[in-house]
């Protein structure tokens, strides 16, 4: 018997579609939609599958207004993943509330001697996706930015319409994750070119515009 995979809740019924070998459809849970897969086993963790699991989440972001991502792993049967949809719901809603028409942007801040030249741009899709980076929305608590992430963040925020924050791990010292309207994206990223220029040292790096994975609530501890 199938299981349902389940890749990202969304906000309304859309047609079915294959990705990365995946066939993805949408079906109706507790008043709202889920992107799902019929699977009998979960995938085994790897870099190929976390990059699949992310080009079919940036798919499905192509496809709706509102979508909020689910973290690698999450096979459930049907009657599971209705009650978890269930206890959760206000949660799932005012999420999709939020993130309806609207991308994330991801700023990092790097210890100097890992700075990159790149300019500001997208990432690798590695730096967005598996099991590490969905566990790291977990933290309890931001530290303060340190001042030249803040500075970045006051010069962006005019576009910023919610924020999360993670402290140091590893080389990377800061991060925050911006949403953003999708029409304010281009004047986002000027302004970010901009004010990294201004910094002259390359270790604010940005990557965007994404599904918005940091404002997506935990449904499965």
């Amino acid at each position: 018997m199938r299981s349902l995979y389940v890749f990202a809740l969304v906000g309304q019924a859309a047609t079915p579609f294959s990705a990365a070998g995946h066939r993805i459809e949408f079906i109706e849970v507790e008043g709202v939609y889920a992107a799902v897969e019929r699977i009998r086993r979960a995938p085994a963790v790897s870099e190929g599958a976390l990059r699949a699991q992310h080009q079919v989440v940036a798919q499905i972001a192509e496809r709706q207004a509102a979508v909020l991502p689910v973290r690698f792993g999450a096979l459930v049967d049907a009657g599971e993943l209705g009650g978890v949809v269930s206890q959760r719901r206000e949660a799932i809603r005012d999420a999709l509330a939020l993130v309806r028409g609207r991308r994330q942007m991801t700023a990092r801040l790097r210890a100097m001697d890992m700075a990159s030249p790149t300019p500001v741009g997208p990432a690798s899709h590695a730096a967005v996706t598996g099991t590490g980076y969905m566990e790291s929305r977990r933290a309890a608590a931001a530290p303060p930015m340190p001042a030249a992430m803040a500075g970045f963040a006051t010069a962006v925020r005019t576009w910023v319409v919610a924020a999360r924050t993670e402290g140091s791990r590893g080389r990377v010292l800061a991060t925050i994750y911006h949403l953003v309207d999708g029409a304010d994206v281009e004047a986002y990223m000027a302004a970010a070119v901009q004010v990294q220029r201004e910094m002259n040292d390359g270790v604010v790096t940005v990557s965007g515009p994404w599904a918005p994975f940091a404002f997506a609530p935990d449904l499965w501890p």
